[in-house]
């Protein structure tokens, strides 16, 4: 069930009649401050109402690819950085070759200076409670010329009508970064969405830290909001250094209550979407000088989920950090893949002995596995694979997804390595592949574990409240046809439409099989005792404290219970 928001977005362009036939145009050239000359650094670029572009880099400089044929040539591509007039320079003229752009300062005129009488207040507005019940995903790593930044996400926030600003602080649920750098970005609100920006500096913060609150300090910003009664906080993404062995990862937290939401979008000129509910734990400090019309939120201020939500708390919460130095679901030295109808798998083969196949769970892939696959190389012949639409794995035909499809897509992995009668350890979507493997090529399945597996996809399988989350999901994506998008929505309809197997064909399975569950489960603990004592000679386990991630929770208990059964 566990479901890894994915935010990539395939840029496409149509440049010339004479470029048409080409698979990707190449954008490239430098930003510069036109009357000192010097570099413009984390200056964005995109094409209006589009998911398109980048951020340049500190010297200003960038490069980015867009793949032809989604827009009109006539366009522009809007160069702005916060402190400089906005500049447009037609899409034609990258045809010709990198382009050297020139941003004019913008004057400043001196802020108005308002006396105010009566007592001053220093209030909070916003969430400033730091448990973290969900979390807002939010990450991203540069390619040379494909790349997801400018990526923005933030929420609104409840002000008084004046009030002179200190302070945005924003909570790291997780942070698998070594480092992040943030552009902050403050707008007035219009219909709900971030309209006009409030700042005219730039204000830039480099997250280091795993996790807790972050401050930006404001004072030298001398910015004093007047006659507003919301706006808009935004953390843009400027820049990202991966940590070695580390996945990559940034969240910041949130809670489900109703009547507040996420804001995002993925360029600096796409359009704002939001997803429902949804807090983030961002808060404003303030001066203020009375008018008040906001009533912030105490210090120790948190929103208790009520009973058929609580599951959120297991289901989003931050995955523990990485601590194998193998770059398992990325390595050059022992990755290849594997060609099946439709799609090539990609695999890496770890260890030796008795041949064993982890699967992962929805929107995952092999990296999900890494903190047993080292332990597992001792014992076995590890086989991990990324299924079809997930991971590395590429494509060449898309279909819908099924749990049929990923067992015969294992099938035929198994046959491309002359491999049969294989142990399997299938977790959350992965299990249920390991079901419909054992009872559609039994032949192929020596021993199995599921963990975290359902029948079918009801409240009665599942915590209350789940698939309706994951209907808000879908429906969020809209009518996005890029590529991701697609895969988000194949995806989430998997988990909405499968699994549909019943109590009664798994007495069909021949293969000794040990079921696992966390305690706290997205998949109820009595359908999970219904598939164990439905299935000939199953064995049960439940990791006591864990939730559906016990495998990355409790990875030494798990590890220890898989070996020994398999060992038997």
């Amino acid at each position: 069930m566990k479901r890894i928001a994915s935010s990539l977005v395939w840029l496409i362009l149509l440049l010339l009649p004479a470029l048409a036939g080409a698979q990707s145009i190449l954008l490239k050239g430098k930003v510069i401050d036109q009357t000192s000359q010097a570099p413009v650094g984390f200056a964005t670029l995109g094409i209006k109402d589009h998911a398109l572009g980048s951020v340049a880099n500190a010297e200003g400089e960038f490069q980015f690819s867009i793949p032809a044929n989604a827009v009109s040539s006539q366009e522009n591509v809007v160069i702005s950085c916060l402190g400089y007039q906005t500049a447009l320079v037609p899409l034609t003229a990258f045809a010709q070759g990198p382009q050297l752009i020139r941003l004019r300062h913008v004057d400043q005129a001196l802020r108005e200076v308002v006396v105010h009488s009566g007592k001053v207040k220093s209030k909070t507005f916003g969430r400033t409670a730091s448990s973290t019940l969900m979390v807002a995903a939010m990450y991203t790593e540069s390619a040379l010329v494909s790349d997801e930044l400018a990526k923005e996400q933030g929420t609104i926030l409840k002000i008084d009508r004046d009030c002179y600003l200190r302070d945005v602080n924003f909570h790291v649920a997780f942070n698998r970064f070594a480092s992040v750098t943030f552009r902050l970005n403050l707008y007035s609100v219009r219909q709900g969405l971030p309209d006009q920006p409030l700042l005219t500096q730039d204000v830039r913060v480099e997250v280091t830290q795993p996790r807790g609150w972050v401050k930006i300090d404001l004072t030298n910003q001398n910015l004093h909001l007047r006659g507003l009664d919301e706006v808009a906080v935004t953390l843009q993404w400027l820049r990202s250094e991966a940590r070695a062995g580390s996945t990559k990862a940034f969240g910041i937290s949130a809670v489900p209550a109703p009547g507040h939401s996420i804001l995002f979008r993925d360029k600096s000129q796409a359009a704002w979407r939001e997803v429902k509910p949804g807090y983030l734990s961002f808060f404003l400090s303030a001066d203020s000088y009375g008018n008040s019309k906001a009533t912030p939120a105490p210090a120790a201020a948190e929103y208790t989920l009520p009973d058929s939500l609580r599951y959120l708390r297991y289901l989003a919460a931050a995955a523990p950090a990485n601590r194998n130095s193998h770059h398992y679901g990325d390595s050059a030295a022992v990755g290849r893949y594997v060609a099946v109808a439709g799609s090539r798998l990609y695999v890496e083969r770890y260890g030796s002995g008795p041949p064993l196949l982890l699967l992962h769970g929805n929107g995952q892939s092999i990296a999900a596995f890494n903190q047993q696959i080292g332990m597992l190389a001792r014992h076995f012949q590890v086989i991990a694979v990324d299924t079809r639409a997930q991971g590395k794995s590429q494509e060449t035909a898309p279909t819908d997804l099924s749990y049929d499809l990923f067992a015969a897509d294992v099938k035929q992995l198994l046959d491309s390595l002359h491999l049969r009668n294989v142990n399997l350890v299938g977790w959350s979507d992965g299990g249920n592949t390991a079901l419909k493997l054992a009872l559609r090529y039994p032949a192929y399945v020596n021993r199995m574990v599921v963990m975290g597996a359902n029948l079918f996809p009801t409240d009665e399988a599942v915590e209350s409240g789940l698939l309706q989350l994951f209907r808000r999901q879908l429906q969020a994506l809209g009518a996005q046809t890029d590529a991701t998008a697609n895969t988000q929505k194949r995806l989430l309809r998997l988990l909405l439409q499968e699994p549909q197997m019943s109590f009664a064909e798994l007495r069909a399975i021949t293969a000794p099989t040990l079921v696992l569950a966390g305690e706290h489960d997205v998949v109820l603990e009595k359908h999970t005792r219904a598939i164990a004592a439905s299935i000939p000679g199953a064995k049960l386990h439940l990791f006591k404290g864990a939730s559906h991630f016990a495998p990355q929770e409790v990875p030494q208990e798990f590890n220890e219970v898989v070996r020994a059964f398999l060992a038997r």
